[in-house]
C-alpha cells in the first residue's frame, strides 16, 4: 500500500521569548515595487501586512530588553545553548552530543524541507523523502518516530504536517537517546524546532525568492509592538514548480508569536501557526528484478529514465493536500534563591487527504515480483486514495530548575510533570486497488480505480510523564549528572468499523547518567549511558499481517556514548563523539509481527567543526562513520548483515567566506558525500557513492534607510544524477529516490 496507508495510524516513516538580548540576524527586505510573478492569494495578505507594518513598529514600552544589534552578511555558526537537551547547561559542558542549526545556516542554504536539513550534518540522513509528501529524519542511523521525536519550543509534538521553515529560529538535534527528554522515542535522536519571537527593536523584512524553474515565493517577517505586548508576524506564500513532471503545488504560511509581561518576575509566550499546502506526490521507483526470483535486487541505470519522470502523473490523480494549525502558550517565572519555573501547553490538529497513483511490484513477469520492479522495468500502479485523516495532538509541561546543595556539593536539580496525547481518526474505509501497469523507462496511463476497498485503523495513543535529574559538581573539574523519566502509557487501536480492538497500559522508566570532566578550561571529556524506550505499530496490511494495525509493547532501547568537545578558539568548537546503540524492533513471524524480534546495533564515531575560522571565515563541518548492523533476529538470514538506507560513512562541510575587497558580500559552499548505503537486507546491493556540491553567494547593502541584500545560489552544481537514497518501509517495500538536478535560485531581501 501507499506509504501513509499500509503502516496504517502512525507514520512508517525554553526558551525566555523576551527580554533578552537580540541575536545577530541578516536584515531581509520589503520591496517597493511587486514584481510580475505567479503567487497564490496569499501574496496580498503578505503586502497588506509588509505596509502595515508601521502600526506594529510602536517604540518598546520597557517589556523588552534594550539591544545593539550586530550587523552581518553571513553565517558566524556558533551556538552557546540548546533548550532541546533540558539540562540547562551550555553546549560546551553539556555531556550529550548536540548539533544547532540556526536561521543563518538555513538562510544561506536556502534549506526548506527535512531533506535539505540532512545535507547539514553528517548524523542526518534522508528516509522516505519526496516531493509532495511528508518527510522525515534518520539520526544515527534510526528513523525518528512521526509521533515522538520532534518537538517545537521544548513540547513534543508530532511531525504530521509538511515543514514550514520561514518562522523558525533553529533546529537543535539531540543525537542519541531520548528518554530522559521525551520518554517514548525512538533511539537516534530528538528533533526541537525553535520558532522566532518578538524582539526589542522594531523591524519588518519582505523577502522574494525565484527559482530557474518558475517558482516564487514571498516572505514577510514583521516585528513590533502593542502596547505591552512584543508582536512578531510571519506570513509566506510558496509555488511550487519542481524539475518533475505534474507535481506544481502552492503552500501558504501565517504564523504570530507573542510575547508579555506577567507581574514583576513572570513572562508569559503564545506561538500560533496556519500552514496549508497542496503538491501531487512524486513516488519512488524500486529495483529490478533481473534473475526471475521474484524479487529486485538490482539498480535502474539513470542514464536511461527520464529525470522528469514522475509515475504519479495521471489523468486522475489528485494532490496531496495537509492543512495543519497550531498553538503554544508558555509562562516562565523567576523565583526566589536562583529557581525558575516553566509550564508550557501545545496543540495541534492536522487535516489530510493523501492520494497518488503509486507503484508497487511488478504482476507482468513469469513470477510475481515484490518488493521491486519487473526487469524491462514494468511496474503495477494503484489507485490510493485516504481522504479527510484528522490527527490530533496536546503536549503539555511543567518543570522547576534550580540550585540545591547537599553533602557539601553544589548541585543543579530539575523536576517535572508532563503528558502528552495523540489520536489519528480517519475515513471509513480508504482506496487501495490496482488500476494497471506502466513502465520506468516508457511510461503509460492506466485507468482509475477508486471505489474503497480496506478498513482503516484508528489509534489513541497517551502518556504521562514524571521525571528529575540532578547535575552534581563533585569538584570544581568533575561533573556528575543522574536523570530519571518514568512514563505511563496507554495505547489502543481499532478499524474504522469497531473491530479488531486492542488496547494496553505500561508503565517504563529511563534513566540516564553521565560523567564529565572538564580537562582544561577549554575541553570537556564525557561519558554517558542511558536508555530510550519505544512503540512500534503494525502496518495496515491485513493480506500481510494477522494482527495488522494492532499497537504493539514498548522496547527499551540502550546508548553508550564517550566524547570530547574543545573550545578551539573563541566561538570555534571542536568534538567528537564515539557510541554504541541497541536497538529492539517488531518482526515478522509466521504471519504475525512480532515486537523485539530483532535487535539492530548502531557503533559510531562523529567528529564536528562548527563557529568561526577567522573573523571573516566561518565553518559548519562534520564527518561520521557508522556501522550499523543486526545482532538479533528471529530471521537468520538477518543476523550481523547492515541495516539498509544508512550511510557507513558520511561528510557534511558548509564553509561562508566574507569577501575583505568587497564590503557586505560573502560566498559559501556546502558539501556533502555519503557511502555504503545498503538497499537490500543481504547487502548484495548498495548505493554507490554520492556527492553534490552547492555553491551560493550574497551581498548585503544599504538603500538610504533600508537594508538590501541579494543571495543568489546553485544547487548541484555538476548537475550529478545518483540514487539520493533507498528506504525499505515496515511493510517491506524498498524505493528509490534520485538526486535533483542543478538549480539556480535567487533572492533579494528589503528590511525596514
Amino acid at each position: 500500500m501507499r506509504k501513509e496507508a499500509c503502516k496504517g495510524q502512525s507514520d512508517p516513516h525554553q526558551r525566555v521569548p523576551v527580554a533578552v538580548p537580540l541575536p545577530e540576524r541578516t536584515h531581509h527586505i520589503c520591496m517597493p515595487h511587486q514584481s510580475t510573478f505567479a503567487l497564490s492569494s496569499t501574496a496580498a495578505a503578505v503586502l497588506a501586512l509588509c505596509f502595515s507594518a508601521p502600526l506594529l513598529a510602536q517604540t518598546p514600552t520597557g517589556q523588552l530588553a534594550t539591544v545593539t544589534v550586530a550587523e552581518k552578511t553571513s553565517p558566524v555558526l556558533d551556538a552557546e545553548q540548546a533548550d532541546v537537551s533540558g539540562l540547562g547547561l551550555p553546549l560546551a559542558r553539556a555531556p550529550h552530543s548536540v548539533s544547532v542549526l540556526g536561521a543563518d545556516l538555513l538562510a544561506a542554504t536556502d534549506t526548506r524541507s527535512l531533506s535539505q536539513l540532512a545535507k547539514l550534518d553528517a548524523s542526518l540522513a534522508d528516509s522516505y523523502n519526496t516531493t509532495g509528501y511528508l518527510e522525515s529524519l534518520s539520526v544515527r542511523g534510526f528513523v525518528l518516530d512521526q509521533n515522538n521525536n520532534y518537538q517545537r519550543n521544548g513540547l513534543a509534538l508530532p511531525n504530521h504536517a509538511p515543514l514550514a521553515i520561514e518562522n523558525k529560529e533553529r533546529a537543535e538535534v539531540l543525537k542519541g537517546i531520548s528518554g530522559l527528554q521525551q520518554g517514548v522515542s525512538a533511539p537516534g535522536g530528538l528533533v526541537n524546532w525553535v520558532t522566532k519571537v518578538p524582539q526589542a527593536e522594531a523591524f519588518s523584512n519582505l523577502t522574494l525568492g525565484l527559482d530557474e524553474r518558475g517558482g516564487s515565493s514571498l516572505h514577510l517577517d514583521t516585528n513590533g509592538h502593542w502596547g505591552e505586548v512584543g508582536v512578531r508576524v510571519n506570513v509566506a506564500t510558496q509555488a511550487l514548480h519542481p524539475h518533475m513532471d505534474s507535481a506544481d503545488g502552492q503552500r501558504e504560511l501565517l504564523a504570530v508569536a507573542l510575547a508579555g509581561k506577567l507581574g514583576r518576575d513572570s513572562r508569559w509566550s503564545a506561538d500560533l501557526e496556519y500552514h496549508h499546502k497542496r503538491q501531487p506526490s512524486v513516488p519512488g521507483l524500486g529495483l529490478l528484478d533481473t534473475n526471475g526470483d521474484g524479487v529486485g535486487d538490482t539498480l535502474p541505470d539513470l542514464s536511461k529514465i527520464n529525470p522528469r519522470l514522475n509515475l504519479n502523473n495521471q489523468s486522475w490523480s489528485q494532490p496531496y493536500e495537509s492543512t495543519s494549525t497550531i498553538a503554544q502558550l508558555a509562562l516562565n517565572t523567576q523565583l526566589s534563591d536562583g529557581w525558575s519555573s516553566r509550564v508550557a501547553l501545545g496543540v495541534q490538529r492536522t487535516v489530510t487527504d493523501d492520494r497518488l497513483a503509486f507503484p508497487d511490484g511488478c504482476s507482468s513477469a513469469a513470477t510475481y515480483v515484490y518488493p521491486g520492479l519487473c526487469a524491462n522495468g514494468d511496474v503495477d500502479m494503484y489507485d490510493y486514495r485516504s481522504e479527510g485523516e484528522a490527527r490530533a495532538a496536546w503536549a503539555w509541561d511543567a518543570r522547576l530548575q534550580g540550585p540545591v546543595s547537599a553533602l557539601g556539593l553544589a548541585h543543579r536539580l530539575t523536576v517535572g510533570l508532563a503528558g502528552r496525547s495523540v489520536s489519528a481518526d480517519l475515513a471509513a474505509q480508504q482506496t487501495y486497488q490496482w488500476a494497471g501497469t506502466t513502465n520506468i523507462y516508457q511510461p503509460v496511463p492506466v485507468p482509475a480505480n477508486a471505489t474503497p476497498n480496506t478498513l482503516n485503523t484508528n489509534t489513541r495513543d497517551r502518556s504521562v510523564d514524571v521525571y528529575a535529574s540532578l547535575a552534581t559538581e563533585l569538584t570544581p573539574t568533575v561533573q556528575s549528572v543522574l536523570g530519571l523519566r518514568s512514563s505511563q502509557l496507554q495505547r489502543s487501536s481499532a478499524k474504522t468499523d469497531g473491530s479488531e480492538a486492542t488496547a494496553f497500559a505500561q508503565t517504563v522508566s529511563t534513566p540516564w547518567a553521565a560523567l564529565s570532566w572538564t580537562l582544561l578550561p577549554t575541553t570537556t571529556l564525557y561519558a554517558s549511558w542511558g536508555q530510550g524506550v519505544e512503540a512500534e505499530v503494525v502496518p495496515n496490511r491485513p493480506a500481510d499481517f494477522s494482527n495488522a494495525g494492532e499497537v504493539l509493547p514498548a522496547l527499551l532501547s540502550t546508548q553508550r556514548e564517550l566524547g570530547v568537545k574543545w573550545q578551539a578558539q573563541p566561538r570555534l568548537q571542536l568534538s567528537a563523539a564515539l557510541f554504541q546503540i541497541d536497538k529492539p524492533f517488531a518482526a515478522k513471524v509466521g504471519s504475525t509481527s512480532v515486537a523485539g524480534a530483532k535487535v539492530a546495533r548502531h557503533n559510531g564515531l562523529e567528529l564536528a567543526a562548527n563557529g568561526q575560522l577567522t573573523p571573516r571565515w566561518s565553518v559548519q563541518t562534520s564527518l561520521a562513520w557508522l556501522d550499523a548492523h543486526y545482532i538479533t533476529s528471529a530471521d537468520a538470514a538477518l543476523l550481523d548483515q547492515q541495516v539498509v538506507n544508512v550511510p557507513q560513512r558520511k561528510l557534511s562541510l558548509f564553509s561562508d567566506y566574507k569577501l575583505a575587497a568587497w564590503p557586505g558580500a560573502s560566498v559559501n559552499g556546502l558539501f556533502s558525500f555519503e557511502s555504503g548505503k545498503a538497499a537490500t537486507s543481504d547487502g548484495q546491493t548498495t548505493l554507490p557513492h554520492a556527492w553534490q556540491l552547492d555553491l551560493g553567494a550574497s551581498l548585503l547593502q544599504g538603500w538610504g534607510q533600508r537594508s538590501v541584500q541579494w543571495r543568489v545560489g546553485l544547487d548541484n552544481v555538476t548537475d550529478r544524477r545518483y540514487w539520493r537514497e533507498a528506504p525499505t518501509t515496515s511493510w517491506n517495500g524498498t524505493y528509490l529516490f534520485a538526486s535533483t538536478p542543478r538549480t539556480l535560485k535567487a533572492s533579494v531581501t528589503v528590511g525596514f
